[in-house]
């Protein structure tokens, strides 16, 4: 069983591990053995499995390139189908390192769920899918160096330095960065962290990076720091205009049918208008560049009523579209 633990815990990637590290995971699990046996062990497992160390100090163990796929022991069916869902829908948020690991556990999920297509877990896979709801838009371009960097530094937790252009200015500058955390938005990837000393986040498109280089500095989490709170209280991602509104809509019969089933908010309430067909929408919401992105998507089906304010901007965008279309 040791042997078994120690070939899954010897990495696929050539920066490998460590006698005294792999040693140090042994002893996690209970294994009671010294380094100099776990030395004498991985010399006895390279003279029957594909596995080899750098020849450095200190000598590192990986998997040779394209060693083929062990399955010790065999990938059950539900695990099988987890490796292929992480695979499918969670890869922009795995570190490039886990996935060069990962990607033999992928391949061998794929051939067990392929051997098991008869079974329920086995057809699992194909019945399911993911569809954006808005207009599908192509990933921007991340270079390669700068995904090692920001994944490692994040891994690790540790700062690093990289140029970084803004999206109102034509030349990056370099900053040292202290990462807190990644998001995926829609199709773009944002690291969430601060930048020289200054202790508030801010967000940070990683297309946007280059020349990344990695700092020999611990990163710093300021107090009271939450990735998911981040997010979800201070609107990062939304384009904040202000604080809560009391939104009045009047909307069409099916919209008032979707959003009866999907509503705007917890206080949400739904009322005819006359015989118009309408109904009359009332609701608080954050008042946020997402939420005029959602009115004009529905065109003439929404009427903006209150407040005032909200209705003139709208107002004013669609007669300037008016005027574009009039052209």
């Amino acid at each position: 069983m040791r042997y078994i633990k120690m070939l899954e815990l010897v990495p696929r990637h050539a920066t490998g591990i460590t006698v005294a590290d792999l040693h140090a995971k042994l002893r996690d699990l209970e294994f009671e053995i010294d380094r100099r046996s776990v030395e004498r062990d991985l010399n006895k497992l390279s003279a029957m499995f594909p596995i080899t160390s750098s020849g450095a100090r200190p000598s590192c163990w990986h998997w040779m390139h394209q060693a083929p796929q062990m399955t010790l022991p065999g990938l059950d069916p539900a695990t099988a189908l987890t490796y292929e869902l992480v695979a499918r829908y969670l890869t922009p948020l795995l570190p490039r390192r886990l996935m060069t690991t990962l990607e033999p556990q992928f391949n061998a999920a794929r051939h067990a769920l392929n051997d098991l297509k008869a079974s329920a877990v086995g057809r699992w896979s194909s019945r399911i899918a993911v569809v954006p709801q808005t207009q599908p838009l192509l990933s921007p371009d991340v270079a390669a160096d700068v995904a090692e960097v920001v994944y490692e530094s994040l891994l690790s937790n540790r700062r690093f330095e990289v140029s970084y252009r803004a999206v109102e200015s034509e030349r990056p500058k370099r900053y040292p960065m202290n990462p807190l955390g990644l998001v995926l938005h829609g199709e773009v990837l944002y690291l969430v962290g601060t930048a020289r000393d200054y202790p508030d986040p801010c967000i940070f498109a990683l297309h946007r990076m280059s020349n990344a280089k990695p700092l020999d500095e611990p990163g710093i989490v300021p107090d009271g720091f939450e990735l998911d709170r981040y997010v979800r209280e201070q609107h990062a991602f939304e384009r904040p205009n202000g604080g809560d509104i009391r939104l009045e809509l009047h909307v069409s019969s099916w919209l008032a049918h979707q959003l009866g089933e999907r509503r705007l908010a917890a206080d949400q309430t739904l009322s005819p208008i006359g015989d118009r067909g309408h109904l009359r929408l009332r609701a608080t919401v954050a008042d946020t560049g997402q939420l005029r992105w959602w009115l004009r998507s529905f065109g003439a089906e929404v009427e903006v009523i209150k407040p005032v304010k909200l209705r003139r901007e709208m107002a004013a965008e669609f007669a300037a579209l008016a005027r574009c279309y009039g052209e």
